[in-house]
């Protein structure tokens, strides 16, 4: 019971609305369909009873229509100059790259839902008759997702449509209430809400064509903003929202541990219902702070309290009119006057049935003479009559005045004009950009409108990670991510506080560029850049690729590709420094500065190591080659030793006689044998040492002679070296001849 009430309550709001909005803008809808039907709806250029009265009478009523000329040189002027909406960021925490995604995320709604028949169908509505309108509406991408997305709609009736009659922006940025008609389909609308919802939602803006065949019905969607009163929270990490908006996240009590401060506030709310006659059929509330319907005005003008608006063609019926009736007088004239007129005396053609149709016979008699020989005057011609220079002078003033009143001449309309130079063509051509450019400038404020309201949707209805296409100005796309955590370096760079293109983040806003279309700024880039090649041939090789690029090939865009390899360095700026590609090679020598650290150090502990091996091999060798050395001194010291000894030896061997020797010497004492060296007294003698290398095979001469112990072996000698007997005694002196022979030994025995 109590829904019921709630909807009786918002369907008497919506018909009490419908009554106040009609009540103000009825009779600017009124003057504008009227303007329109001038220029569309033959007939409409004269007044009713002065068609009947003319029709009567046998006069013409033409409709020569050259203020429909103008209306549409108007309407193709705007639609060449499609203004493109740019998103700027306001404040600290709107990063330009998201602005650039925020920007290509909205020609991607305009491209998706043909935003170019929206606009269009506004622009067309504003010239005819003076208002004209276009909406946004949200629906899921298709059948099979739960993700919405907004999308442009046109509205062709702009009498259909009932905005809050106190809004007094020209984009109706500032409306509170809107209310839009649509006759849909009967049965549809009872299967969907039953037979009691079948009742036409009726306004003025019902016609004959909308329900002819009975089988439609009114319903209309009533909007209206609602305040709401809130609590907005400022958290301790810096978030600011509202609480009823935390409060779908966190529960409350482990937000109350969350919150810095927090201030009583309200938040607007957009509330929608679609009603019929009788029944309230759906009821919701739309996203954004902003109604969804956007007016598109013609010429403003406020006069005390009161709004006026006018068509372009307003101001230019009455000479229209006028030079409908002037043609029409003149017509008149020269058709009563067109036929040459034949004077003839009835006593000549008297008996002649051919003079009754003079036009249809092959030829005409003539009775010469009467009855009395008289003669009787041949019939004379006289020409038709001219139309009065005035009624000329009348019509071709009346069609000057549409220009005039317009202020739209002849070389914005196409003419010729040769009899004034280039720079007059362009100041009238401006001078008449500027007389109607209100037109471009209201659609212009409109489009930045719905363009705000496309980037404070876009962060409730893309709040979850996913791909998205964007396209640029050129028209070329490409995919983004929303919402997405980065995947790599690139990624990282251009992610803030670790969300990339986070739509929920910064403040935006749009600014207007107008101008002709991409399209047409190329083909007047590409005439001019043939105009200077043309003067100049040698600018071909430095600018060839832009000239195919922007020429009409099929394959533009691969063959400039292709030419641009032909082009020089030096033009295409690749000996300059370009600011982002030398921030990425710097980051990539950073990072191959830090692996070729890693690597340096990873050798050089390896390279320790080995040093370490090869210091201890060394002190190895060094220590063998120590140790030979030592031993190679001290077999050479015995070596030569032994050398001496034997050489004292054969000495007395052959000066001394063993067979003088006394026989106790031979004795007493042990044998000579017993002198011998042994290897085992050589080897306790070594102490452990390697033996000495065998010199016998090397040509190295014995230390011994070389330092002059020795003598020569084959050095002559004295003969007689026998001792003095004061030198040796008389011991020495050996009877029996001399000692025994010794043993050749390795060495000698101590």
């Amino acid at each position: 019971m109590a829904k019921d009430k709630a909807d009786q309550l918002i369907l008497d709001a919506a018909k009490k609305f419908r009554d106040d909005a009609q009540d103000y803008w009825q009779e600017i809808y009124d003057q504008g369909l009227e303007d329109k039907k001038f220029v569309t709806i033959k007939g409409a250029q004269w007044e009713g009873d002065a068609i009947a009265k003319r029709k009567a009478q046998g006069k013409p009523t033409l409709e020569i229509n050259i203020s429909r000329a103008y209306v549409q040189q108007q309407i193709n002027t705007m639609r060449q100059n499609r203004p493109q909406a740019k998103v700027v960021p306001v404040d600290s925490g709107a990063d330009p790259e998201v602005a650039k995604v925020l920007e290509g995320l909205i020609k991607d709604v305009e491209e998706s839902s043909n935003f170019e028949d929206a606009r269009d169908t506004a622009a067309a509505n504003q010239v005819h008759a003076a208002v004209g309108f276009y909406r946004i509406v949200t629906d899921y991408i298709n059948e099979k997702s739960f993700n919405q997305e907004p999308r442009f709609k046109p509205v062709e009736n702009p009498q259909a449509v009932l905005i809050d009659p106190l809004s007094k922006a020209l984009d109706g940025s500032d409306m509170a209430k809107a209310l839009v008609c649509e006759w849909v389909d009967k049965d549809q609308v009872i299967k969907e809400y039953g037979k009691d919802a079948v009742d036409d939602f009726e306004t003025d803006a019902d016609s004959d064509w909308s329900n002819y065949t009975d089988k439609t019905v009114c319903i209309a969607e009533y909007f209206y903003k609602e305040q709401i009163a809130d609590t907005l929270l400022l958290l301790k990490d810096g978030t600011i929202e509202f609480k009823s908006v935390l409060l779908e996240q966190v529960p409350e009590d482990e937000l109350e541990q969350m919150i810095e401060t927090e201030r009583s506030t309200s938040r607007t709310e957009i509330k929608w219902a679609k009603v019929s006659g009788t029944k309230v059929l759906e009821k919701g509330v739309f996203p954004g702070q902003y109604i969804p319907i956007f007016p598109v005005y013609g010429e403003v003008t406020w006069v005390e309290n009161k709004r006026h608006i006018f068509s372009l063609v307003h101001f230019a019926k009455d000479p229209q009119r006028l030079f409908n009736y002037w043609k029409s007088t003149e017509a008149h004239i020269l058709q009563k006057n067109q036929d040459e007129m034949t004077i003839v005396d009835d006593r000549g053609i008297a008996g002649f049935d051919e003079w009754r149709n003079p036009s249809s016979a092959a030829y005409l008699r003539f009775k010469a003479t009467d009855d009395s020989g008289n003669v009787i005057p041949y019939p004379t011609k006289i020409g038709a009559a001219a139309p009065p220079v005035g009624i000329l002078n009348a019509s071709e003033s009346a069609k000057a005045l549409i220009p005039d009143i317009l202020n739209m001449h002849a070389p914005q309309m196409g003419q010729d004009v040769n009899q004034q130079s280039g720079v007059a063509i362009g100041l009238l051509q401006r001078q008449s950009d500027t007389a109607q450019f209100h037109f471009q400038d209201n659609i212009n404020k409109t489009i930045r409108h719905s363009a705000r309201v496309l980037i404070g949707l876009f962060p409730i209805l893309y709040d979850t990670e996913m791909v998205r296409r964007i396209i640029g100005a050129d028209g070329e796309s490409e995919l983004v991510k929303l919402n997405a955590q980065p995947e790599n370096q690139d990624e990282q760079s251009k992610a803030i506080n670790g969300v990339l293109n986070d739509m929920s983040l910064g403040r935006f806003d749009i600014r207007m560029d107008t101008g002709p279309s991409f399209n047409t700024q190329r083909e007047q880039s590409f005439t001019l850049m043939m105009q200077l090649v043309q003067s100049n041939p040698s600018l071909f090789n430095i600018v060839a690729d832009l000239i195919i690029m922007n020429s009409p090939l099929l394959n533009s865009k691969e063959i400039a590709e292709r030419v641009k390899m032909l082009v020089p360095p030096q033009a295409l700026g690749k000996d300059k420094i370009d600011p982002e590609q030398a921030k990425a090679q710097i980051t990539q020598l950073d990072q191959l500065v830090q692996k070729l650290t890693a690597d340096l150090e990873s050798l050089q502990m390896q390279l320790n190591d080995k040093n370490a091996d090869r210091n201890i091999e060394m002190m190895k060798v060094e220590l063998q080659a120590e140790k030979d050395i030592q031993v190679a001194q001290i077999n050479a010291s015995s070596r030569s030793d032994v050398q001496e000894l034997r050489g004292v030896v054969e000495l007395l061997k052959q000066r001394i006689d063993l067979s003088n020797t006394p026989q106790n010497w031979l004795q007493q004492g042990e044998g000579v044998d017993n002198y011998a060296p042994t290897t085992a007294q050589n080897t306790s003698l070594s102490e452990g040492l390697e033996p000495p290398p065998d010199m016998s095979q090397t040509e190295v001469e014995s230390p011994a002679t070389e330092q002059g112990f020795l003598m020569p072996e084959e050095s002559a000698q004295p003969e007689n070296l026998a001792p003095s007997p004061d030198q040796i005694g008389e011991s020495a002196l050996i009877e029996n001849g001399g000692m025994p022979p010794m043993e050749q030994q390795d060495g000698p025995q101590f």
